[in-house]
């Protein structure tokens, strides 16, 4: 219910650690390269969830898969007060 959670779970012999973004509604391990990230100890593994749900939050926003600033820039462009608007192709 668009909540973000972070944990730490025994899986498969080390301590995961789990992230719960608001926009979807399951637990994603952090990863390490490819795999599912493992650490010695429950803190070690929260504090891992923590800081990746704190760089998310932080993280750049995007606007149907590119950066905002890149979005208003092309809607500056389009209509700048007092200019022909500039005709823009797509390939």
């Amino acid at each position: 219910m668009n909540h973000f959670h972070a944990k730490a779970e025994w899986i498969d012999g080390a301590w995961r650690a789990l992230v719960r973004y608001s926009h979807k509604a399951d637990y994603w391990p952090v990863m390490n390269g490819d795999r599912p990230a493992g650490y010695p100890s429950r803190a070690e593994a929260e504090i891992a969830a923590l800081r990746a749900q704190e760089k998310h939050m932080n993280g750049t926003i995007r606007g149907f898969g590119e950066k905002a600033d890149a979005a208003r820039a092309n809607a500056e462009r389009l209509f700048r007060p007092g200019r022909k608007p500039v005709v823009v192709e797509r390939a």
